[in-house]
């Protein structure tokens, strides 16, 4: 038989089924949605991860309570905090740091006028700009003199700017800050940024000096130092000598961790991992799902068109025609299934839209679905298929 009178005959056995056709890409169609938003939603997180990593050096350390080691039942306001002259210390005695910096953070109500806002306010002592990457977008940062003598200065996220003023500008107005008035010396630079144990844009820095002179920092308030190791090949000598200098210093040394970034995006990264796994586990599953209904309905064809099958071969068709036609008819629902799997797609990820899923739809999900759906089809459509082209013409043309 020549190629294209094996697809006329392919053509005309699906047009002539269409309701059945149907029923049998379903569980393809449905694969095939499965695999491109799996890829769009593990293509989102990548950018997701990207956007909020940007801002994030590998050579950061950071030294935080490490709750793990203290237990949960630990009175947290028993435990020793960290202070400016630990951090001097500890850059005193080490060799690979190029800087490191003190952080406290609690939660305080601001006001502007008649607008009020709870907000992350943060005492942080010199260097925090440089070593945490935080970009002012106009105004100024805080002096030396206003960190050593704690002045009520303070620079403002972008998000806290446009909830107390508006589109005013808030360089040079005062918030309040409990009873304290400081002044807004600085406005920040959007960062999106959230894995460094703060949100920038919803958070108001004050220096750590001013938190102490005002009894910002009550028992309850944790303490953090972040800093920069010289390179990444020092990374793990800064992190020993953090270590040592608090075991020297401090009496609860134990409490604390000391930690770098490039294992949290080793850690997230990981997670992404798993997760993209997991979704394309399920994706797998439906296809596998899918073939078998390709196959069970190829075994319901082949048995209905016994007789044709028959008279195909006694009038000369070969076992590799007959193979081929069904193959053929099984890589076709596969494009069909793929087709409407990708149209249908465009659908879903607009539903995507409107949830808290990050999705990035690409060409390359689309093609790999595509593939996809016509590899499970023409391989579960296999076996029938050789069933079919194995059946005797004498026994083929007596079936009723």
């Amino acid at each position: 038989m020549r190629l294209s009178e094996i697809f006329h005959i392919v053509y005309i056995n699906m047009i002539g089924n269409k309701f059945r056709l149907l029923l049998t890409t379903l569980g393809i169609i449905v694969g095939t949605i499965t695999i491109i938003l799996v890829i769009a939603i593990g293509k989102g997180g990548e950018r997701e991860a990207a956007k909020q990593f940007s801002n994030l050096s590998a050579d950061t350390v950071y030294v935080n309570i490490d709750y793990g080691a203290i237990g949960q039942n630990k009175d947290m306001s028993t435990i020793q905090k960290l202070t400016p002259e630990i951090v001097e210390k500890i850059m005193e005695e080490s060799t690979s740091l190029q800087g490191l910096y003190l952080r406290a953070s609690t939660f305080k109500e601001v006001a502007h006028k008649a607008q009020k806002q709870s907000v992350t306010m943060v005492g942080v002592t010199q260097g925090y700009g440089e070593i945490s990457n935080i970009l002012l977008e106009q105004g100024a940062d805080f002096s030396s003199s206003d960190f050593e003598d704690g002045e009520r200065v303070a620079t403002i996220g972008s998000k806290i700017a446009e909830k107390l003023f508006g589109a005013d500008d808030p360089i040079g107005n005062y918030i309040k800050i409990g009873e304290f008035r400081y002044k807004i010396v600085g406005l920040l630079k959007r960062s999106e940024d959230g894995l460094q144990g703060m949100d920038s844009d919803s958070s108001i820095f004050i220096p750590y000096s001013a938190m102490v002179k005002d009894k910002f920092i009550d028992q309850y308030v944790t303490t953090q130092a972040v800093g920069k190791a010289l390179n990444l090949n020092n990374v793990e000598r800064a992190k020993n000598e953090i270590k040592s200098t608090l075991e020297y210093y401090m009496d609860d040394a134990h409490a604390y961790s000391v930690s770098d970034a490039g294992t949290r995006i080793e850690a997230a990264t990981a997670s992404a991992t798993t997760m993209k796994l997991l979704l394309v586990s399920v994706a797998i599953i439906v296809f596998v799902v899918g073939g078998i209904g390709i196959m069970n309905v190829m075994f319901v064809t082949v048995k209905e068109r016994t007789k044709e099958i028959g008279i195909l071969k006694a009038l000369g068709a070969k076992e590799k025609d007959i193979l081929l036609q069904f193959l053929i008819e099984a890589f076709c629902i596969g494009i069909f299934s793929g087709v409407i799997g990708v149209a249908l797609s465009y659908f879903m990820i607009l539903l995507m839209s409107y949830t808290n899923i990050p999705v990035y739809p690409t060409l390359e999900g689309k093609i790999i679905a595509t593939l996809f759906a016509t590899a499970t089809s023409t391989i579960f459509g296999f076996y029938p298929a050789y069933k079919a082209s194995m059946l005797m013409p004498v026994k083929a043309l007596a079936e009723e």
